[in-house]
């Protein structure tokens, strides 16, 4: 009798923290998300800084320009891009600043993995559900379509080699059955809705087709198609370098946040820590931050904490055997598959739980920076169960100075855990270099990303209802954010598309606008 009263108080105590949990939860969804942070994390990815990090940190503000894009990430980039160069064809000019609150592209873009992976026949029938048939197939073409528009980017800008941008095998692993059997029900649905995808898929099943993929023996089954694999910071930094030495137009200033936006006579004024400047238009590329200016946006884009690593593999993985050897592969037989594939590694009953893992190249590609030693790129979902400690302590929170102890010492040791005996021992390198930890972490970092409360990107013109002031006709503020965790599969081309609507041309996408109606219907709450 003694231990059942025990175990009631304490079910009854977890449910009080849990309601205490909730009740402190929806009052930091209504919270601003604030300026973002002084002196975040460094990321792997920005070890060694760009040359632009705090560029015009210094220089004297303008005091009107035709276009403010608030944000540094890789859709303000893409917006910048597109609308600069689009204009320079059509023989115009217009005058665009770009405001950075910290270092430049120091947000969410270079603190993810580099993993140009979407979600293609995992969200497949949620999707049909939520928006329609076409409209979801829509949508699964516009992700798959990012692999092979940021790879022409990178071309096109002379960036191939400097951003690492390349194609790579992807798997789907999975260390429980019923979601590896679940996943392929999935993936079937999928291909017969799609049929356009076939030839793109591999099962994986059994110990000889599993084998090369040098996994533990827990490992069930994989889903294998291709995917894309970057160094966003250096695309981006690239990308910017280039934009300011074409355009003189073009400025960018850097560790200037954004504090208000104030409207009259038909324009706005962005407000800063540095001074004012009036705008026709205003960007809002700022994702997890949108609504620290946007504050009928909170509650619909919502921070949520991430966390990445940088780490050396384990000696006894690279080696190819005999079966991977088929013409959509991207290492070769004999070769080492360091720096050619990336994984979602499913490792519970829970299909929404998951790690991903990423790699850089083995070999050096560019002189800017440190030699690449095919360091894995290791990240976790929010692994803990709803309600757990991790989960309350990433959502909501903007705090990129620091890390959530038990996620940081689970990356720390779960890749081993993954490939099993094949890890082997422990790698070290000779070069030694400061800016790195010794050890198996060589960097661990935590990013913001922003949370949709529909799971899609808000892309286009802002409402009066939702900006909180007025829009004119010929002048208003836009966004471009809410990516949730899969920026790199969503924001390049939003970017694009919202710079052809200011320029005047519409574009067939409609389900990401921003408009009153989708404003109103979105609810976290449905989502948690």
């Amino acid at each position: 009798m003694g231990t059942l009263l025990s175990k009631i108080r304490l079910t009854f105590e977890t449910l009080r923290q849990l309601a205490a949990s909730y009740n402190e939860l929806d009052k930091k969804l209504s919270l601003s998300p604030g300026l973002p942070l002084p002196n975040p994390l460094t990321p792997f990815w920005a070890s060694p800084p760009s040359p632009l990090a705090r560029h015009g940190a210094e220089d004297c503000l303008p005091t009107s320009a035709d276009v403010v894009i608030i944000g540094s990430g890789i859709a303000g980039t893409s917006f910048a891009r597109e609308f600069l160069d689009k204009l320079h064809m059509r023989g115009k000019e217009h005058t665009v600043v770009m405001l950075e609150a910290r270092d430049v592209c120091s947000g969410a873009t270079a603190r993810n993995g580099g993993h140009i992976t979407p979600q293609l026949y995992h969200a497949y029938q949620e999707l049909e559900k939520d928006v329609g048939v076409e409209t979801a197939k829509r949508i699964i073409r516009f992700r798959r379509a990012h692999l092979q528009a940021l790879s022409r980017v990178a071309e096109e800008e002379g960036l191939s080699a400097y951003s690492q941008c390349r194609e790579v095998d992807t798997y789907d692993a999975f260390f429980e059955l019923s979601v590896f059997e679940s996943m392929k029900l999935k993936l079937e649905y999928f291909l017969k809705a799609m049929p356009e995808e076939n030839g793109l898929w591999e099962v994986l099943e059994g110990p000889e087709a599993l084998s090369d993929l040098q996994l533990c023996d827990r490992v069930c089954g994989a889903i294998k198609t291709n995917g894309g694999a970057i160094h966003p910071y250096r695309l981006v930094t690239g990308i910017l370098a280039r934009l300011l030495k074409s355009y003189p137009s073009f400025k960018l200033y850097t560790h200037t946040p954004c504090t208000d936006i104030e409207c009259s006579a038909g324009l706005y004024t962005v407000v800063t820590t540095r001074g004012t400047i009036t705008a026709k238009h205003i960007v809002h590329a700022s994702n997890a931050w949108t609504s620290h200016l946007v504050k009928p946006m909170r509650r619909k884009i919502v921070p949520l904490r991430g966390h990445m690593t940088a780490q050396r593999p384990g000696t006894g993985l690279g080696h190819v055997l005999a079966r991977d050897n088929t013409s959509h592969s991207t290492a070769t037989q004999g070769s080492s598959w360091l720096g050619t594939r990336s994984f979602v590694f499913y490792y519970s009953t829970n299909e929404d739980k998951w790690d991903y893992l990423t790699q850089q190249p083995q070999t050096p590609s560019s002189s800017f920076g440190k030699t690449p030693h095919a360091e894995f790129m290791f990240g976790a979902g929010v692994a803990a169960e709803l309600g757990g400690s991790a989960f309350f302590d990433a959502i909501g929170c903007v705090d990129d100075r620091s890390m959530h102890f038990p996620t940081q010492a689970y990356l720390g040791g779960a890749l081993a855990t993954y490939f099993g005996e094949h890890w082997g021992g422990e790698s070290t390198e000779d070069e030694q270099d400061s800016q790195f930890e010794a050890g198996r972490v060589k960097k661990a970092w935590s990013g913001i990303l922003g949370i949709s409360a529909d799971m899609m990107p808000w892309v286009g013109k802002l409402p009066s209802k939702i900006s909180g002031r007025p829009t004119f006709e010929d002048h208003a503020e836009w966004i471009v954010a809410g990516f949730t965790g899969e920026g790199m599969t969503h924001a390049w081309i939003s970017g694009k598309a919202l710079a052809s609507m200011i320029l005047g041309r519409e574009e067939e996408e409609k389900v990401y606008r921003a408009t009153e109606k989708r404003w109103k219907r979105a609810k976290l709450e449905d989502r948690i």
